[in-house]
């Protein structure tokens, strides 16, 4: 092949359309990360030089200031606590709401559509209109000023019913003649064929809850009073002052309590990836 031809093939390779289209998603990724950074970067100035008229991108100075007090304030605590509450939310929300789904999509029962329809329908209702139920049931349980009366009321999440259940229905039931033929019960048909089927899904919907709990502010503020107790997301509100705000302390606060989601979706990205791409090819 000459180098004229050389030069033609690559000249056709390079498409404007393309460029044009890496050019905005490059943008795209930086206006998203941009807060981050700029959160980052803050956690390592001063106050003064934080509040400072016009701001400056990169720290004059790199202090750790912040991170010193977030220590000495004993973010632990609120770190633990909240592994705890967004680990046992998830993870009683996947069983829970993955039983419930396969019911409503592989089994036959008088009324399952109507049972579901009303099971749809409290979607409907506003979240904040069950606070004050949910704290009476709580605290009547004895969760009142517990981390056990934070993951209480969650349980089960009927938008993660919905969408397992959608999962669900879309593998053929030749899988479940065959393994009726082989002697399966449901329950092993459950744990043995479907929910292998459906790791990508369940991945999604697991980083999407983890990420759900580990931020959640208003419920944990209702039912808990304890400092030790608290969670990180009430840790971090009261990092700001009625009059005065330690900005470098609720940077480096903040800073920190990204980093566990950044590894989880690190980890899972692949399947959460994927959970998108087939949910889009079945719709």
């Amino acid at each position: 092949m000459t180098a004229n031809a050389i030069s033609r093939t690559n000249h056709k390779k390079i498409q404007p359309g393309r460029v044009m289209l890496y050019v905005v998603l490059l943008l795209g990724v930086v206006v998203t990360l941009f807060p981050f950074i700029w959160m980052v970067l803050c956690s390592f100035k001063s106050n003064v030089e934080v509040i400072q008229i016009p701001p400056s991108f990169l720290p004059k100075q790199w202090v750790a200031d912040g991170y010193i007090r977030a220590w000495e304030r004993d973010i632990v605590t609120p770190y633990l606590n909240t592994i705890i509450v967004a680990v046992s939310i998830t993870f009683f929300q996947l069983a829970t709401a993955s039983m419930a789904a396969y019911a409503f999509a592989r089994l036959r029962f008088p009324g399952r559509n109507v049972l579901f329809l009303v099971v749809l329908s409290m979607m409907m209702v506003p979240q904040n209109m069950t606070m004050i139920p949910k704290f009476h049931i709580v605290r009547a349980l004895g969760g009142y000023d517990k981390l056990i009366g934070i993951i209480m009321p969650n349980f089960i999440s009927i938008n993660v019913t919905f969408f397992i259940r959608q999962n669900f229905l879309s593998f053929p039931s030749e899988l479940e003649d065959a393994a009726k033929i082989d002697g399966c019960s449901h329950l092993r048909i459950f744990l043995r064929i479907l929910l292998p089927l459906s790791t990508s899904i369940l991945t999604a919907m697991g980083i999407m809850v983890l990420l759900w709990a580990w931020n959640d502010l208003l419920w944990p503020t209702i039912i808990v009073t304890k400092e030790t107790n608290r969670t990180l997301s009430m840790f971090i509100a009261l990092c700001k002052g009625q009059y005065v705000t330690d900005y470098g302390f609720l940077m480096a606060a903040s800073s920190l309590a990204i980093i566990p989601m950044i590894i989880v979706y690190g980890i899972f990205q692949k399947a959460f990836v994927s959970s998108i791409t087939m949910s889009g090819i079945k719709g």
